[in-house]
């Protein structure tokens, strides 16, 4: 099965910054990993690209967010876990 990861910045008005991150970090598989300055970084998770896409949809839906930039997506399947569990100390 694979596990799709990804991380995003998302932009707010600094003064909004407070407000938008705890909306997010409602948004069901996501998590504000940090905030400054109106920049915000976001993980998001999900079984699939599509349920990926919908979160973002919903990420650029939330009350004052700016704008949303994919950073980093990575898919994380079974094969690569055991192949990681075989080089673990």
């Amino acid at each position: 099965m694979a596990w799709h990861i990804a991380s995003l910045i998302v932009r707010c008005r600094p003064d909004h910054e407070a407000a938008v991150a705890a909306r997010l970090n409602a948004l069901q598989l996501t998590e504000v990993r940090g905030a400054q300055h109106g920049r915000i970084v976001v993980i998001a998770e999900g079984a699939s690209e599509y349920e990926l896409a919908q979160r973002f949809d919903a990420i650029r839906a939330t009350p004052d967010v700016m704008t949303t930039d994919l950073v980093h997506h990575e898919i994380d399947t079974d094969d690569s876990e055991a192949a990681h569990a075989q080089h673990a100390p």
